[in-house]
């Protein structure tokens, strides 16, 4: 039943394709920066399939593949960061999943509702993550450390008992956490349970709110239910869909997702 959640990626080189990359990719630091910023400006994150069809998306490997890869599509963290595992691991590199939260703006312990990605490199360990819809590192963080680049600037620090955190510092020179987590190597199935309650559950944001993130060179670009966001330098502008087909045009446009709404 569980099987296709560890299948292998069906073609690496359509993957790397899809990232604007070509093989062979060195098990590198360099690399793993190259595919972590290809993947957050060509992949967007996108619940279209939660929040318009009111369905669980599969994490069956070959089934990612078809929609991200194939189809041209993207998907939330239960997705994305489940096919970057994959291709990490066909590269050569130790990845392995970790179950964290997202602590950033809260004032209170939330669940363990967001899928991380470790990887073991020269005797150091990095997060990566490419399916976090807010601001993600385009790059991997040393669990030990601290790393500017990009623009960016985050670390990540041990916590005690095997938890950990990842922090940025903001436009504003704050320091801000973002994310908590074990650093424990956690299966695919693990993640099935977690990715059916932020689906379905009316609780979770994804249910509620249509949303759709890319990184962009110069910034980024957020859809929130019919509103684009468009931050470009210190530059920030707003569009608003006025019905389903210019929804549908924008998918397309800004974002490269090919989408039919069934009341156009």
């Amino acid at each position: 039943m569980y099987e296709a959640l560890y299948a292998p990626i069906p073609d690496v080189n359509a993957y790397l394709d899809r990232l604007g990359l070509t093989a062979p990719l060195p098990v590198s630091l360099e690399t793993l920066d190259q595919v972590l910023l290809a993947h957050q400006c060509r992949i967007p994150f996108e619940n279209l399939q939660c929040f318009e069809e009111h369905q669980e998306p599969s994490l069956e490997i070959p089934a990612l593949f078809d929609k991200i890869i194939v189809q041209g599509r993207g998907g939330f963290c239960f997705e994305l960061n489940a096919l970057l595992e994959a291709l990490l691991q066909t590269l050569g590199f130790d990845a392995w999943s970790v179950t964290c939260r997202i602590v950033r703006g809260k004032d209170f312990i939330p669940p363990m509702l967001h899928r991380g990605v470790l990887v073991q490199l020269d005797g150091r360990r990095y997060y990566c993550d490419v399916g976090y819809g807010g601001p993600q590192p385009s790059f991997a963080v040393p669990l030990d450390g601290r790393r500017e680049k990009n623009g960016e600037v985050f670390w990540g620090e041990s916590l005690g008992n095997g938890w950990y955190a990842v922090s940025r510092l903001t436009s504003q020179d704050v320091a801000e956490r973002v994310f908590e987590f074990l650093d424990q190597r956690q299966p695919a199935s693990y993640f099935v349970p977690y990715s059916f309650y932020c689906a379905r559950h009316p609780d979770s944001l994804f249910a509620q709110h249509r949303i759709i993130n890319l990184r962009t060179k110069t910034g980024s670009l957020a859809l929130t239910d019919d509103t684009l966001t468009e931050r470009d330098g210190d530059a920030v502008t707003e569009v608003r869909a006025d019905n389903k087909q210019a929804l549908s045009d924008l998918l397309l446009r800004r974002f490269g997702i090919h989408y039919t709404f069934e009341s156009v």
